[in-house]
């Protein structure tokens, strides 16, 4: 039963693509901006479509690189970096980011030993929830996590991770969802085992200029651009997010499935 049960909200085959790209090849690059946005484990093919069908829009070269690969951290690093190296960011006048959890490893793995001088805001997916997916599952099933994401799940799970850039000339904020994913209301013994969640924003990342709450699981970040794409341009001009946006928790039990869904 507990194969069956793991398997049902974990072990789907997800539609990999390949790196997606929008370029508009009618201006010259040190006059335009990148958008870099680094997926996790979330970036099955459907929510790279989602996130291209937003963002495309929005006056911005959209780099969608699949580098998060099932071998291990090393190779994923190591596929960061060809990436990059290929697509040459740094001749852009400016690199905004969006990263989700594994996506942001690998980009400050990346910039411990590249610079990316241009990159002038990050906007961070965080979840006190899902942060914790790779050890829950190592622990509660770790053959099955790792046939069904490879050994980069086992290592996420124990990686000592690097420090975000320390740069004043970034701005970050922080989209902090609210609702467990289906996985990880079942992975919720293990979850809380690991001690308390903190959901305070400045707790999450003390040195963050804004942030807000929303009553999304983690899958729904990737797609939800209707609700999120505003808040995030508006970051991205201005360094801060829209007033009305909750800068505090919206409930006391995110593994509450009955949370209302904006």
């Amino acid at each position: 039963m507990l194969l069956i049960a793991i398997a049902s909200v974990f072990l789907q085959t997800q539609a990999q693509g390949k790196h997606l790209i929008h370029v508009d090849s009618n201006r010259a690059t040190a006059q335009k901006t990148a958008l870099l946005i680094m997926n996790g484990f979330g970036g099955s093919k459907a929510a790279c479509k989602a996130q291209m069908a937003f963002w495309s829009g929005q006056d911005m070269d959209v780099f969608i690189p699949e580098v998060l690969l099932r071998p291990s951290l090393k190779v994923s690093s190591e596929a960061m970096d060809a990436f990059l190296e290929s697509n040459r960011l740094e001749n852009y006048k400016e690199v905004k980011v969006i990263c989700y959890i594994a996506g942001a490893y690998l980009l400050h793995t990346h910039l411990v030993t590249h610079k990316l001088p241009n990159i002038t805001s990050i906007v961070y997916d965080r979840s006190p929830t899902q942060e914790r997916a790779p050890r829950a599952v190592i622990q509660k099933a770790p053959l099955l996590g790792k046939l069904s994401k490879g050994r980069v799940l086992e290592d996420l799970s124990i990686v000592e991770w690097p420090d975000p850039p320390n740069d004043p000339a970034i701005s970050t904020g922080l989209m902090i969802e609210n609702r467990a994913t289906s996985l990880m209301r079942f992975l919720e013994d293990e979850c809380m085992a690991m001690g308390p969640l903190d959901f305070e924003w400045r707790s999450i990342d003390p040195d963050a200029d804004d942030a807000f709450h929303v009553a999304l699981d983690h899958d729904m970040m990737y797609r939800r651009w209707d609700l999120l794409g505003a808040a995030v341009l508006q970051f991205f001009q201005t360094g801060t997010f829209p007033a009305e946006l909750s800068r505090e928790c919206l409930t006391e039990n995110p593994f509450d499935k009955t949370m209302t869904i904006p």
